[in-house]
């Protein structure tokens, strides 16, 4: 079997676990990894502006584990790098763009799951600093651990905190009423 088959294969089934979870928050979180990873991460302007997280808080508060755990494989493991596959290396602007993103990093965001589904009756705010907290601390754990020369980019870490936060606190009626 060859690769297109098998991304085309990958893509249908993403798209069908988004139709059949179907609901506003699935589809929303998903407009956005897709959006996130498959646009603004090739002409990234700002290092730090990201829609991951935010799309992992809605879909864990709003459904199950199995369901935010499947959403983290398919939408923002596997569905990003089907898109990516197929545009290639079109309009990449960022160096550190990846078309695949790493197994760390979908290892993360499936903690950053199980942290919003134990914190998931306290406000948004908060559940969003605890997960952007664990997230750049295991980030920077294995920098540490895996490169000899590891730089922390400070400038990014406040900036991801201060944007998503941000948005969090400005749209906080909108996430509640997308919730219920």
């Amino acid at each position: 079997m060859s690769k297109p088959i098998i991304y085309f294969l990958i893509l249908s089934l993403s798209i069908i676990f988004i139709y059949l979870i179907g609901g506003p928050v699935i589809i929303f979180a998903s407009l956005l990894v897709i959006f996130d990873r498959c646009i603004l991460g090739r002409v990234k302007i700002i290092h730090g502006i990201e829609f991951t997280t935010i799309s992992i808080l809605l879909v864990a508060i709003k459904y199950d584990l199995i369901t935010s755990i499947l959403f983290c494989i398919f939408v923002l493991y596997i569905l990003p790098a089907t898109i990516n596959f197929f545009l290639g290396d079109r309009w990449i602007t960022n160096k550190e763009f990846k078309l695949v993103r790493s197994v760390f990093g979908l290892i993360i965001n499936i903690f950053s799951v199980l942290i919003v589904i134990l914190l998931k009756n306290l406000d948004l705010i908060l559940i969003m600093f605890v997960v952007l907290l664990f997230g750049h601390t295991a980030y920077l754990l294995k920098g540490k651990l895996t490169q000899s020369n590891y730089i922390i980019d400070y400038f990014g870490i406040l900036i991801n905190f201060l944007f998503n936060l941000s948005i969090v606190y400005f749209f906080h009626p909108f996430w509640l009423s997308l919730l219920t």
